[in-house]
């Protein structure tokens, strides 16, 4: 059995998403006097929050300003809207890969997370940006990952095991009395019981969807078994069962988000697999809820659709960030 990379699974630094935060509050053009009291008790309670406004600032300035980055205001995303449009010069290139340094301040696990090779280093099956994917496994059973998954296989006589590292898989599973089929991931663990499920991870949970059959699912110090259509939640303190039809959460292996009253937060993280920039959402703009159906394949056309039906904003910064913001 392989280790699992641990840079691989390593979470972006929350204070640096704090700043691309503050960064869209401060740069919607309405900040009111609270609004910017706040940046100010932000920047001041820890030298690492100054740190990382700073590098942000910095990477968004143009090079003829990088040394005096510090002292300038923090609506600094208008520079770099001026130069992106600008005809091609040798600042324009130096802007351009000062872009870089901001997804380096989100740190190795966010270019692994977007790069098919990083992840493959830790993982037998990948999928990369925008790309699903279907196989058949040495025991005939069928696997269907959601894009940027990685999944590590561990078959042996014994039993036949899948970690799921990031994204979300689907399987159909052959039968085999002497094997029992696992899939686990950091939070728990589904075992099938002759059937179809759903594992989706997420960085602080997962979710179990069973499609036929049923399945035993472990996690902390319980054990519950599922019947088809039902699902729960799992993490390493237990389980929590899903009163509501989960159904909606599958519908990725068919190129389409299903979102029945989410948060535009939730909205906004299922896009990300689908888009090679990075996406943002503010905190206010992520509490929104959502209805409809949208087409994977087309996640910008997707978020036109999220811009016209509700009240937010969003802003293209190249091709490197979309940040996302209430109107």
């Amino acid at each position: 059995m392989k280790n699992t990379n641990p840079i691989a699974s390593e979470a972006i630094d929350p204070v640096v998403l704090t700043a691309i935060d503050w960064m869209v509050r401060l740069d919607n053009g309405h900040a009111s006097a609270d609004v910017k009291a706040g940046f100010d008790h932000w920047i001041a309670a820890n030298d690492r929050h100054r740190q990382a406004w700073q590098e942000m600032t910095r990477a968004l300035q143009p090079a003829s300003q990088l040394q005096s980055a510090q002292h300038q205001s923090p609506a600094q995303l208008s520079v770099i809207r001026e130069v992106l449009s600008a005809p091609p010069s040798p600042q324009r290139r130096r802007l351009l890969n000062g872009m870089a340094l901001v997804f380096v301040g989100l740190g190795t696990a966010y270019l692994l997370k977007r790069s098919p090779t990083g992840m493959a280093l830790s993982a037998d099956i990948t999928t990369s940006t925008a790309e699903r994917k279907t196989v058949i496994l040495a025991d005939g059973s069928q696997l269907t990952l959601d894009a940027e998954s990685s999944i590590d296989l561990h078959f042996s006589a014994g039993k036949r095991l899948l970690t799921l590292h990031s994204g979300a898989c689907i399987v159909q599973v052959a039968t085999d009395p002497t094997r029992p089929f696992t899939v686990a991931t950091a939070h728990g663990s589904v075992t099938a019981l002759g059937t179809r499920f759903m594992v989706r991870r997420q960085p602080d949970r997962s979710l179990a969807l069973v499609l036929q059959h049923s399945v035993m699912l472990a996690a902390g110090e319980q054990q519950q078994p599922l019947s088809e259509n039902e699902s729960a939640w799992f993490d390493s303190k237990g389980i929590s069962p899903e009163r509501e039809d989960m159904h909606s959460y599958a519908a990725w292996e068919d190129g389409v988000l299903d979102v029945r009253n989410q948060s535009l937060g939730e909205v906004v993280e299922a896009l990300r697999a689908y888009r090679k920039d990075y996406l943002r959402v503010s905190p206010a703009a992520a509490q929104l809820r959502v209805f409809g159906v949208f087409q994977l394949d087309d996640a910008e056309r997707s978020l036109r659709t999220l811009a016209q039906a509700l009240p937010i904003r969003i802003t293209h910064y190249g091709p490197w960030l979309t940040l996302i913001d209430s109107r």
